[in-house]
């Protein structure tokens, strides 16, 4: 069966996230013929020597009309080819893209949306008006909606009264074997620093505001935005005493040495202020973490499997976050066990194993439908 990802800014970095990684589970596990479409953003795809080996890119040229009329256009010319189309979210693209390859393909063509849907998403797609109408046509087109949060899942299905899948994403990481966790007072978090979405800002005030009432290390790892480090110069200003106990790594693109950081951490932090899903939460619960996440992450309820594993914090209030620094600093509780349990629950759950299964019955099951079970494979194009 040939799958097809449309997503023009595919970048190296989201060959391990579920843009690369859903083609690359389908391919290994199932044996599609599966192809990532998407300018050349970068110009080396590492990933794809090692962690993604055999996943496909098609570079497609940059047009001078953008990247609706460069997708159209590709589509236009190989919708006959492609069996499922991919595409993300709620835009002008996806509405267009699907109008051209539904047209193109004569009723034949199927189409998967994954959402990568927050809640701000969510109540945009529910206003009335021309936005709301292009995002509600794009998922009715579609064939295997999903979400990746039970939360949206439930409400998004009641609002427009069509199956939406809930396909939460996954870690592709080593196991532990049964190893020992030696877990340490760290507070961790992973992603791109600075950036208004994962709300950095807010971790460093409220780790700043609790300090003095507890013992623990925060540790930030991932690229940091220009312009906040003078967020960080001012911050270390105002409180000098933080430097011992704050370390920015830089970015580690090495997933086993990304693991073994995930592997000594108690906790791990996500204060976003807009997530989907945060990949790095169920990379961090698979190494024994035990998350503190905000209500603007709707996956965290899922994540922390309904509050066992984990708290939730309000959005953009650093007092709240630092509040529960301190609770958990001064709960007695037996660090590595806790440890074992979250594992064991991350393996359970969100590997990116179990996903795909899911998504490849959903699509067979929408495809069989049409075309009486007769799959297709092979393509050149």
């Amino acid at each position: 069966m040939n799958f097809v990802t449309m997503l023009l800014h595919t970048k190296n970095v989201h060959l391990l996230k579920d843009v690369g990684m859903i083609p690359y589970m389908l391919w290994k596990q199932y044996g599609y013929d599966t192809r990532i479409i998407t300018y050349k953003n970068e110009g080396n795809y590492e990933y794809l020597e090692k962690e993604v080996r055999g996943l496909k890119l098609k570079f497609i040229p940059r047009g001078r009309f953008g990247k609706i009329v460069d997708g159209s256009l590709y589509l236009w010319k190989n919708a006959g080819k492609i069996d499922i189309l991919n595409v993300y979210h709620l835009n002008l693209a996806s509405f267009i893209w699907l109008h051209v390859y539904k047209w193109r393909k004569k009723g034949g063509g199927r189409v998967y949306l994954k959402l990568d849907m927050d809640l701000k998403g969510m109540e945009r797609a529910k206003k009335p008006g021309p936005v709301g109408y292009v995002k509600r046509r794009t998922i009715r087109l579609s064939d295997v909606v999903s979400v990746e949060s039970t939360m949206i899942q439930k409400e998004l299905a009641s609002f427009l009264g069509k199956d939406i899948l809930y396909l939460p994403n996954g870690f592709h990481l080593p196991k532990n074997n049964g190893q020992p966790f030696e877990k340490e007072n760290i507070l961790l978090t992973v992603g791109n620093l600075g950036t208004w979405a994962k709300a950095t800002d807010v971790l460093l005030h409220g780790f700043a505001l609790s300090y003095k009432n507890h013992g623990w290390k925060l540790k930030l790892i991932g690229p940091v935005e220009p312009k906040f480090f003078r967020t960080i110069d001012r911050f270390f200003k105002r409180w000098p005493e933080c430097r011992e106990r704050v370390e920015f790594t830089g970015e580690i693109k090495e997933k086993e040495e990304l693991m073994e950081e995930y592997k000594k951490a108690k906790v791990f932090v996500l204060g976003s202020r807009g997530e989907s899903f945060g990949i790095a939460l169920a990379e961090a619960i698979s190494c024994g973490c035990y998350l503190v996440t905000t209500d603007f992450v709707p996956a965290g309820y899922d994540l922390n499997g309904q509050g066992r594993f984990g708290e939730v914090v309000k959005t953009d209030d650093p007092r709240a976050m630092g509040e529960v620094f301190t609770k958990l600093w001064k709960e007695e509780r037996d660090w590595n066990a806790k440890a074992e349990e979250i594992e064991k629950f991350a393996w359970e759950h969100f590997l990116w194993e179990s996903a795909i299964e899911k998504l490849d019955k959903a699509l067979h099951m929408c495809y069989d439908s049409k075309h009486k079970k007769k799959i297709l494979r092979g393509w050149s194009g």
